[in-house]
């Protein structure tokens, strides 16, 4: 279709000196000499068969073929600019679709040292609980699940192991009641994999008898962690999300031998994608960061 085109460099120098109205002012321009661009002209006019300027003595005009053409490259110049920053800006979005509670309790917390890292890339989260089908909701780029398995032909990582355990505010654990004076806070899981995963196992494992527990559920497992940060009792949550809250000594561990098995952490993708540099740079940084825990 475009065979007999004639080259793009042609094209964009006729189109240069033609809107400075100069080969010299075309030549700073492209960063090339004034003969060039005189020699890069004329071997268009030759391939067209027709002139695309009047040469005058101290200037150039454009012919009436020359005048029809320069505005039509221009546009198409500015068009290719255009969509190529488009094209550019969106390889620098990196699309990344995860939990609500994973968002904000660990990935939300560490993004400056991404950023850091990886200054031409910015992220962009969508926080869904809902499983996002990434053969077809194409603008996600990587998504960060739970418990993920089978993978049904995506490109799977393995992030992070977790264990639950019992956490509570420096200043709630100073009162020192025994564990069946606090409320116990857990997550109404969504998620059969972590059916088992409550107070009452909790309380089995400890070998605790505290007759009947106050226990009281959250939906989400930050809105756990946000009320025994604000004292209101003793969360059962995530190693894995409650890692930053503990290095702020907002949360401490409540007889932290007691832990019941969790699942884990996976990051997919689509095959084609795995080796696409935004992809690539965020994966690795995701399994350095596994290794820092």
């Amino acid at each position: 279709m475009f065979a007999r085109l004639p080259s793009s460099s042609a094209l964009k120098t006729f189109e240069s000196a033609a809107r400075l109205g100069s080969f010299k002012a075309a030549a700073e321009e492209l960063a090339v000499s004034a003969t060039a661009v005189s020699h890069q002209i004329r071997a268009l006019e030759d391939q067209l068969g027709v002139a695309l300027f009047v040469r005058k003595t101290r200037r150039i005009e454009l012919t009436t073929a020359g005048d029809a053409l320069a505005p039509i490259l221009t546009r198409a110049f500015l068009d290719i600019r255009n969509a190529l920053e488009v094209v550019v800006s969106e390889e620098a979005v990196i699309r990344v679709s995860t939990t609500p509670s994973f968002a904000t309790l660990w990935l939300v917390p560490r993004l400056l040292d991404f950023y850091s890292k990886f200054p031409q890339y910015r992220l962009q989260l969508d926080t869904t609980t809902r499983a996002v089908n990434l053969k077809q909701d194409r603008h996600v780029d990587i998504a960060i699940r739970y418990g993920v398995s089978p993978h049904d032909g995506l490109d799977a990582t393995p992030l992070f192991k977790e264990t639950f355990g019992a956490y509570a505010s420096p200043g709630l654990l100073e009162q020192g009641k025994p564990c069946g004076g606090y409320t116990l806070i857990e997550t109404a899981w969504q998620q059969k994999i972590l059916s088992d995963i409550g107070w009452l196992n909790w309380l089995g494992k400890a070998g605790l008898d505290i007759g009947e527990p106050s226990i009281v559920s959250f939906d989400e497992e930050e809105h756990v962690l946000q009320a025994a940060i604000a004292g209101k009792g003793l969360a059962l949550a995530s190693s894995v999300l409650v890692e930053d809250l503990l290095k702020r000594n907002l949360l401490i561990p409540y007889r932290g031998e007691i832990q019941q098995p969790g699942a884990g952490y996976t990051a997919l993708c689509r095959p084609e994608q795995r080796q696409a540099p935004k992809v690539e740079a965020f994966l690795s940084w995701l399994t350095g960061e596994n290794l820092a825990l």
